[in-house]
This record gives C-alpha cells, structure tokens and sequence, in this order.
C-alpha cells in the first residue's frame, strides 16, 4: 500500500515540475515576443498558439520512430532536450526596440511565411497519421516522415534571412530615391534645408520625456529640469499619434524628434490656455500599463475573465469526453474525433489570431468581437452535440474545435491591448486559470455527474450503482450536458459583446490612425 501510494506522490511531484516548467517556456516566450512586434500581436500570438497545438502529435511521432517502446528514454529526452534549447536561445531571445526604419513590409512577409509553413506541417501530421493508421510503415518508411517533419518544423528559422533580404532592399531603393531627390534640388534650396535640419536643442534634450504638473499648466517650462509624469493633474499627450505626419518616420532621427518636440510644445501650450483638457488622473486608463492589482477591481477585467471561463471551460469539456460521446453515439473509433478535435483546435488558433489582427488593424474594431464569433460557433457544435443528428458529430467537431482554440489566439492580444505590456505575463497567466476553474466546474461536476445518472438509469436492476463500470448509450447520455453549456456559451456572447462595446475607443485610438491614413 506505501508503495502505490509512494509512487503516486513522485508523480504528482513531477506532474507539478513539469507543468510548471512549460508555463515558464509559454509566458517567456509569449511576452518576449508580444513585445518584439507590438503590431502584429494577433499574428505573433495565433503562430505561438498553433505550434504549442501540434506539439502532442509531433512529440507522438517522434517517440514513435526513435523511442518506442523504450518511455524512460524518451521521457529522459523530453526533460532535457527542452532545457538544452533554453540554454542555447536565453542569450539570443531577448526583447528588441523597434527602429524607425524597420519594415512593415518584412514583417508581413515573414509572418505570411510561417503560416503558410505552420498549415503544411499541420496537413502533414494529419496525412502521416491517417497513413499509419491504415497501413503497416516500415522503420525506413517512418524514419523517413519524421526527418521531414523535423525540416519543416526547423524551416521557420529562415525566417529572420528573409526578413533582413527584404529590409536591406527595401533601405537601398528608399536611400536611392532620396539621393535622386537631393541631386535635383538646387544648391542654395539644399544648403537652407541643410541648415534647417540642425536641432535646435541639444540631442539628450531630445531625448528628454516633457511632462508637466498642474502647478504648471500657468507657466509651462521646457527643457532639462522637466519632471517625471507622476502628478495630479495630467494631459493625455496621446493626441500626439493623432498630430503626427504619415510620413514622419521617413526622416532622419534628429529631424524626426525635433518634429515630435514640436508637436508636444504645441499641445502643452495648448493645455497651458485651456484648449486641451486637464483632468485628475485616477489610475491608468484603457491601454495604459496596468498591474494586476490595478487590474483586478475593473469591470473588463471579470468580464473578458468569465468570457473565456464560458468558452474554454465548454471547449475542454467537450475535448475530455469525446471519447465517450462519439461511443455513446455508435462510432466505433472514437480515435478519429479525438485527432480532428487536436487538429481544428491548432487550426483555430491560427485562424483567431489571424481574424483578430484583421478586425484590429483592418477596420479599428475590438478583437472582442472575433471571440464572440468563437463562442457562436461553439454553441452551435454544442446544439449538434446535443441533439446527436446523424454525421453532426463530425460537424460540431469542427465548429468546438475551432471555437475553442481561437480563444487562446484572440485573448493574449486583448490583455496586452487594454492592460499595457508592462505586466502582461501575470494579466496572462492569471487567465490561464479560466480553463481549469471551466473545465473543473462543467466536465468534473456536470458531464460526469449528468453521465453516470443516464447510464445507471439504463442499467437499473443490472448493474451496482456504486460500480465505476457504468455504461452509458444514445444521445441521452449528453444531451443535457451539452444544452447546459449551449446556455453557457451564449452567456460569453453577452459578456464579450459588452466587453467589444466597452473598449471600442482603445482600439480607435490604437488603429484608428492608421485606416484613416490608407
């Protein structure tokens, strides 16, 4: 007995360590990169997402062709080789200020290649698992798949060529062009630009944060001596995105900041003569840094929390017991639904992230509403679920699955967007919490509680109600469960619809700019 029970202990000790350790590698990695690419979040965070989706059947296939059916050496490799790849990228992998000349352009082109790289790995391991299944592959024929997949996986690390190919083309035909424009520029005209273009104050002056407090509004001072923005009365300088020229980080650094000064004195004389309104700062607003505490006592934050408990509670529920819904149904193989379900849950976080970024950038529109049509499409799978029509299965698979997984490619965005990126991998990992707390309360307290009822009713008189053996059959085994969580879902809609209505001039003031300039 102290030896079962001993060995349950080691591995609830290294369940804990392991988990733990995979949370550290999913918020560094997640929040380095975030803030890499803060206009491309959507993207960044829906890539991250889908690889994380596919590891399972990565890791399947590799076990299969290296290991099996030695587990202690393959578990042995799973516990070192990820600590080896932390210690090679903890030096490279860091967070990277963005600079003026970087490119959109290969940034767009970069990322358009790892989607298209993360699909083909996708229909990959789907064709290569179909193919195991149906047919016996020898060694050769094995080794030969996983050597693929491993190229394709490592494929993505020519990335960041690509990118700099087309940022240096880029850079040598913007140089080119300016050169034209000086030859063609009379030399007294050049000379005046020329000496326009000296600063009219020292380069750490132009560097220097202008703030100011309300003592000031009535003598405003510029310069050295400004002080930090910690005051009571404060003016939102965010009108400076609004002031700025399309075109301003086209030119050179000194000219580019003294433009930015420029605008900045205008808009604190502005507020010195009451055109701009100065009100008493109360905490951070919407898209302003947050810590979590300050977090904690705003309406968003519970609502956009209980959003995704709605939907990733729902979603893990259906995941847990596919098994025995498809059982339950007459489907023989549940295996099949088990790895659909794997493979809409990775295609769904790439289409969530990809879907936000769209609303965002495209049309100023809060990602919010890209969860509400996640959560619409969940309870629609759950309604077919519910009613178990024939091939329905199939279809509310589908519909889960994507629903599920776009969650977690919309939800890191909206964090780092409403709460700031300074204290985004605690918002995150405080949100992670919604999917044990959902899948808790729905597939341990409700599915298995509503399951054992049908089946001891169809085995009433047959069989011991204390037995673990309970078998349950037909669409009666879930309906309920499955109509619940349809109720449960529509609720996330509610909440998310509020949430996107609510935070609507965040992503006006963050987006808005742009489309206007387009």
């Amino acid at each position: 007995m102290w030896n079962g029970d001993s060995f349950c202990v080691q591995v609830c000790i290294l369940m804990f360590i392991g988990t733990n350790g995979e949370t550290y590698f999913n918020t560094g990695s997640m929040v380095t990169n975030v803030r890499n690419f803060p206009k491309s979040r959507g993207h960044v965070v829906g890539l991250l997402k889908g690889f994380t989706g596919l590891c399972s059947a990565i890791f399947t296939q590799i076990y299969t062709t290296f290991f099996a059916p030695d587990v202690a050496a393959y578990l042995f490799i799973v516990a070192v080789g990820p600590t080896m790849v932390a210690l090679f990228v903890m030096f490279i992998i860091r967070p990277i200020k963005e600079k003026p000349g970087d490119s959109m352009r290969s940034e767009r082109i970069g990322f358009t290649f790892i989607y298209a790289d993360c699909l083909v790995v996708a229909a990959y391991l789907m064709g290569v698992m179909i193919l195991q299944d149906f047919i016996s592959v020898t060694y050769a024929l094995s080794l030969t798949f996983t050597l693929i997949l491993l190229f394709l996986i490592l494929l993505p690390l020519v990335t960041p060529v690509v990118s700099w190919l087309v940022r240096k083309k880029t850079s040598l035909a913007l140089s080119r062009n300016v050169s034209e424009v000086k030859t063609s520029i009379p030399t007294s005209q050049h000379a005046e630009e020329k000496s326009a273009a000296v600063p009219l104050l020292p380069e750490g002056a132009l560097t220097t944060q202008l703030s100011f407090t309300s003592e000031d509004l009535g003598r405003p001072q510029f310069g050295y001596g400004s002080r930090p923005a910690s005051f009571a009365g404060s003016v939102d300088f965010s009108e400076i995105e609004d002031e700025k020229p399309s075109d301003i980080e086209l030119l050179p650094e000194a000219i580019r900041k003294q433009k930015i000064l420029e605008i900045r004195n205008r808009i604190v004389f502005a507020a010195a003569e009451g055109a701009v309104r100065v009100k008493r700062k109360r905490g951070p607003r919407r898209g302003e840094d947050f810590t979590l505490l300050q977090g904690l006592i705003k309406a968003d934050f519970w609502l956009l929390f209980f959003a995704l408990v709605c939907g990733a509670g729902t979603g893990l529920t259906a995941i847990d017991n596919m098994g025995q819904l498809s059982e339950s149904q007459g489907y023989a193989n549940s295996n099949v639904f088990v790895s659909m379900l794997s493979i809409w849950n990775f295609l769904g976080r790439l289409l969530g992230g990809y879907a936000s970024e769209l609303l965002a950038r495209g049309y100023a529109l809060p990602r919010s509403w890209a969860l509400a049509v996640s959560l619409l499409l969940m309870t629609i799978g759950n309604v077919l679920f519910a009613m178990a029509w024939p091939g329905t299965l199939y279809v509310g698979t589908l519909l889960v699955g994507i629903g599920y997984g776009s969650h977690w490619g919309i939800i890191p965005p909206i964090l780092s967007e409403i709460f700031g990126l300074k204290n985004f991998g605690m918002f995150y990992n405080f949100y992670i919490m919604a999917s044990p707390i959902g899948s808790i309360f729905f597939s341990g307290f409700l599915a298995g509680y509503l399951y054992d009822i049908e089946a001891a009713k169809q085995q009433a008189g047959t069989l011991n109600l204390n037995s673990t053996d309970l078998t349950c059959l037909g669409a009666s085994c879930f309906r309920l469960t499955f109509l619940i969580m349809t109720g449960v879902c529509i609720v996330g809609i509610v909440l998310t619809v509020v949430v996107s209505i609510r935070t609507s001039s965040v992503y006006k003031a963050l987006y808005g700019k742009q489309n206007t300039s387009r």
